[in-house]
């Protein structure tokens, strides 16, 4: 991941801003993050919504300001 230029990390870093701002109370949000999108293999990389279940009234964008997201469906607990 360290391959992005730093530019490319401020406006990951501005699109991750926004949608916990717009989607962060969501009962179903459970973190909003930058990391490898699915599959991990492909090596993209964008902001990373964390949801649980399968909310029917939650829409989340394919990308902010050419940042990719993707949606990462868990249901985490402590351990």
């Amino acid at each position: 991941m360290s391959s992005q230029s730093a530019a490319w990390w401020r406006k990951a870093r501005r699109a991750r801003d926004q949608l916990i701002a717009r989607l962060g109370t969501h009962p179903a949000v459970t973190n909003i993050d930058i990391g490898l999108l699915d599959p991990p293999q492909a090596g993209v990389v964008g902001v990373r919504i964390h949801i649980r279940g399968t909310p029917t009234d939650l829409v989340v964008p394919k990308e902010v300001e050419g940042i990719p997201v993707g949606v990462v469906r868990g249901d985490y607990h402590p351990q």
